[in-house]
């Protein structure tokens, strides 16, 4: 499994997509600095407290996009996993060695990850450190440990992504894989943004409608949980008070850590599906 392993982060690192998105990264990341600079520049003239929503916010954009940035690369580096290959021929030389196919499909998995990872730790660092550069006093302060409890949240975003798509690969083509997990993904996130609006409404029964359409689409898909825990760990004080409750792209309420225990499984009866899809599949 270490040579698959080894060969699909090596095929990674040469895909055009990655490269692709890495410029992209490093226009958002100067863009992003950029608007930074005379956003910050701006709110030295406002009220302490002001600055301190605003700051917020602004980490909360820059992390939202950024989420969005790893779960496409997600997406795309995972649902070719298993069917590309199939569709390509390769497996019929790969499958004629002594290659256990589930050593196959877990190689295929970590290899992506491998890359997906750091990629991430990078993004979501240099969002938080850019914002550390250009805020000056009087506004948000971040501690090493929140920012990596933080991180790792957000860690279960591309893990749950890449089992997805590695786990339909195994059943479906590539392109049908890449849409059904972008829908997935978008039901979950607008399900996310709905279960923010009710905790501001004041009408029970609307409250409790929106509520438990963000809860249905985080149990089918989990995606959106890992962001809004990774946010309320980053904005939770020390008191217990989640200061990232006011925006759309915060969490009213805190997800759970069962939450997370239920996205580590989710992505684990996903990946055993693939498994036992690829084994009685006929190649």
């Amino acid at each position: 499994m270490n040579t698959i392993i080894r060969l699909t982060f090596l095929e990674m690192l040469k895909k055009k997509i990655l490269y692709l998105t890495l410029a992209l990264t490093a226009v958002f990341l100067l863009l992003y600095g950029l608007a930074l600079k005379y956003a910050y520049g701006y709110l030295s003239e406002e009220g302490a407290i002001i600055r301190l929503a605003v700051s917020g916010q602004l980490v909360s954009m820059g992390i939202y996009a950024s989420s969005f940035i790893i779960s496409f690369l997600s997406v795309f580096a995972s649902i070719g996993a298993i069917s590309s290959d199939i569709e390509q021929g390769t497996f019929d030389a790969i499958l004629s060695k002594p290659i256990k196919r589930i050593s196959l499909l877990l190689g295929r998995y970590i290899g992506i990850l491998a890359v997906l990872l750091p990629y991430l730790s990078l993004l979501f660092l240099s969002t938080v450190g850019l914002n550390v550069f250009f805020a000056g006093s009087g506004t948000w302060v971040f501690h090493a440990a929140p920012v990596m409890k933080s991180m790792l949240a957000l860690w279960m975003l591309p893990i749950i992504l890449t089992s997805a798509g590695v786990c339909l690969s195994t059943f479906m083509p590539t392109v049908g894989s890449g849409v059904t997990v972008v829908i997935l993904y978008f039901c979950a996130m607008v399900g996310g943004i709905l279960e923010q609006i009710g905790g501001f409404m004041t009408s029970p029964a609307a409250k409790a409608a929106l509520t438990n359409i963000g809860i249905v689409t985080s149990l089918i898909m989990p995606s959106d949980i890992a962001y809004r825990k990774a946010s309320s760990l980053l904005f939770t004080t020390a008191s217990g008070t989640n200061l990232s409750a006011e925006g759309m792209l915060g969490a009213t309420v805190q997800p759970s850590s069962a939450m997370l225990v239920y996205i580590f499984v989710y992505s684990l009866l996903l990946l055993i599906i693939g498994m036992r899809v690829f084994n009685r599949r006929d190649i």
